[in-house]
């Protein structure tokens, strides 16, 4: 038989401490606060319910259903933060602010069940004894962190400078109210120990700390009367928290999760293909109520941490990008209302120079917490820009004609493609014979000097690979950054050309040495009819011959070499451990990291069709990049797996002395010059 009073559960004539429900509170105090409960929850879901429908608003978008993989992303992401941890500040504070807000918010819901179910309704707590005593002491650290994280986050937004984040009394507000809800429940907890100094105090690190220092010489009615008034105050401002999630920034708190599981599981950076294109009336995104479902969550879930703006490469170098400022623009439309959903977004809400500077390295999408995919919302932007009223960045438009006229981005006579093959004793594929390899050599390669030394080192790689191998003679440039920069009809019709040529031929595999190309060859060409290959890097191609033995490097000399990698191999496709693989195989090598190196990776400058470009930003950003490499690692020798990152560092090299000496050579290269 049980006997219960308010703090004690008498069990077989043994006194176990149980959690005390309402110590020191008047009925009329707990009825108010019962109903300030049930209205802030109220509050909380129809803002929530007032979220969905804004977002459901927008344009009906399929996604597909992976539901197991969406939940790893909830998983991995949204609880484990494995996005935020990347930054050593930034990121720890908001871990720490997350799970300390997570222990505390279970902790209130254990504690809700604990008195109105377990002792209400069955007469049986369920925090008592030992129990009830690590619950109190799990509680008291979780307060302990999120204060740490919080005192960070000031810190960072207030004292430390930093452009991209925004100092205003809306986020002293912000970390004020979070701290001053934690604090007032130490305070509360340490009245009531004070009052009743119960043996079990300890367990309460801060609140015994807090009661022995500021409340020991206090009577117990004057501890009772301040406990319940801190209590009052604790309560209506936790409630109030509560009921303001959805109104405030703190609606991060359900939006950014919902990014995060809803996010794409289709390769990243896939511009999706525009059906029947010659049909259409309307191309891209013109006005906000062209946007789908999908697009308003993610403009929805912005957390405005400018991370996106942090790592972007053309704002680093001066230029006019700023993804932050673009979504939360977009964000502000929304808000608007349905009245302004037909007024054109540029340059009323976006500027056009901002949507033509992007680069599409991805860098802003690898950093954001939610997973918004901003490259994707400029380059639908980017498509009606193009499409509906012909606008490019300057030299673009001539490019375009290039390739549309001779089928390479140079305008370089067709007839001259395989020139630099003489001599090289290398077949164009045949139809009806098998081969291995079918190698796409890319237009860089092809037409550009410096890069057809890259082409020749693959030849020798195959040639040792003992595979047998070809290429395809009508190669015609894949129009990759056309469709980058909007111009999806010119995208299309090479596509086509190219697939119906590659259909032609019988190969076990397609290998391209441009990220470019293989990006395209293996995550945008499925979605066009027969347009499935087996699409393999030059990267891979080397790392898998290396493994199995068949190729062998060496130096003769001990050398160290800094390892940049490529945007759209390493961000756009995971390609990160085969390059240090390679190279890590050549004996005497030693390769070195940057500081942003892998997927964090900074862009060279060249892609989203900025290789056709004149830039008039302050600082170049081939310069920028290959400044950071070198002075990073003390290395003057820099590997790449990109034609164009190739290109831009020889730039680099002739823009700025102090980089004139240094070695580019792509990783292909140095294998093939040190093949034993």
């Amino acid at each position: 038989m049980y006997l219960f009073n308010l703090e004690r559960l008498t069990m077989n004539g043994v006194d176990i401490v149980t959690r005390p429900g309402f110590w020191n509170i008047p009925v009329w105090a707990i009825i108010g606060i019962y109903v300030l409960g049930i209205a802030a929850a109220i509050c909380c879901a129809v803002g929530i319910r007032k979220s969905y429908l804004l977002w459901r608003a927008g344009k009906p978008y399929a996604m597909d259903k992976e539901t197991k993989r969406r939940w790893g992303f909830f998983v991995k992401e949204g609880l484990e933060q494995k996005r935020i941890i990347r930054k050593p500040l930034g990121s720890w504070l908001h871990f720490w602010i997350f799970w300390g807000f997570v222990f505390l918010f279970f902790g209130t819901c254990l504690a809700v069940l604990d008195w109105d179910i377990g002792k209400l309704v069955f007469g049986k707590q369920f925090l008592a004894g030992n129990v009830y005593y690590f619950y109190k002491f799990i509680l008291d650290i979780a307060g302990v962190v999120c204060l740490i994280g919080l005192g960070m986050a000031f810190y960072r937004r207030f004292i430390k400078q930093g452009k991209q984040y925004e100092k205003s009394v809306r986020f002293l507000w912000i970390l004020g109210s979070l701290a001053v809800i934690i604090l007032t429940g130490y305070i509360v907890e340490a009245l009531r120990l004070a009052a009743e100094n119960p043996p079990y105090a300890s367990c309460s690190p801060v609140g015994n700390f807090l009661a022995k220092v500021f409340y020991s010489g206090m009577s117990k009615e004057q501890l009772e009367a301040q406990h319940l008034y801190i209590w009052i105050l604790h309560g209506v401002i936790s409630l109030m928290f509560v009921a303001a999630i959805p109104m405030t920034y703190f609606a991060h708190m359900y939006k950014s999760p919902t990014s995060i599981y809803w996010q794409r599981t289709k390769p990243r950076g896939l511009v999706e293909k525009i059906d029947n294109i010659e049909e259409q009336e309307s191309f891209g995104i013109s006005k906000f109520g062209q946007f789908n479902w999908h697009d308003r969550l993610n403009f929805d879930a912005c957390v405005e941490c400018g991370r996106c703006t942090s790592v972007c490469p053309v704002n680093r170098a001066g230029g006019p990008l700023d993804p932050r400022e673009i979504i939360l623009s977009l964000k502000k439309r929304m808000m608007e209302g349905y009245t302004k959903t037909e007024e054109v977004l540029v340059p009323d809400v976006v500027s056009k120079e901002s949507l033509l500077a992007c680069t599409t390295c991805g860098a802003c999408v690898e950093q954001c917490p939610s997973r918004i995919e901003i490259v994707n919302t400029i380059q639908q932007m980017r498509r009606s820009l193009a499409l509906e009223e012909g606008q490019f960045a300057e030299g673009v438009a001539k490019t375009l004609q290039n390739i549309q006229s001779v089928g390479n981005p140079w305008g370089l006579d067709p007839d001259t493609r395989w020139a630099w093959l003489e001599g090289l004793d290398v077949a164009f594929a045949e139809p009806g014979v098998h081969y291995d390899i079918l190698y796409w050599v890319g237009c860089s390669a092809a037409y550009d000097k410096r890069n057809q030394k890259i082409a020749k080192a693959m030849i020798k790689i195959l040639k040792h690979s003992g595979l047998s191998f070809a290429m395809m003679q009508e190669e015609m440039c894949n129009a990759e950054f056309a469709r980058r920069v909007g111009e999806e009809y010119l995208y299309q019709i090479q596509t086509q050309t190219n697939i119906d040529n590659l259909r032609q031929y019988n190969f076990s595999r397609l290998l391209a040495a441009c990220p470019h190309c293989f990006n395209t060859l293996k995550n945008e060409y499925p979605e066009f009819e027969r347009g499935q290959f087996n699409v393999i890097s030059h990267l891979q191609f080397i790392a898998e011959q290396m493994d199995s033995g068949r190729l062998k490097a060496e130096l003769s000399e001990k050398e160290r070499v800094a390892i940049h990698d490529a945007c759209y191999y390493a961000r756009y496709n995971g390609i990160v451990n085969a390059p240090r693989f390679d190279l890590n195989k050549v004996k005497g090598l030693e390769t070195v990291d940057p500081k942003e190196w892998g997927t964090c990776t900074t862009c060279c400058g060249a892609g989203g069709g900025q290789f056709w470009t004149d830039t008039d930003a302050p600082e170049r950003l081939n310069v920028i990049r290959l400044k950071a490499v070198v002075n990073d690692t003390g290395c003057d020798k820099v590997a790449t797996s990109c034609p164009f990152c190739l290109s831009m560092f020889d730039s680099a090299k002739s823009q700025e002395k102090s980089l004139s000496e240094i070695s580019i050579s792509d990783i292909a290269e140095i294998i093939a010059k040190n093949l034993k």
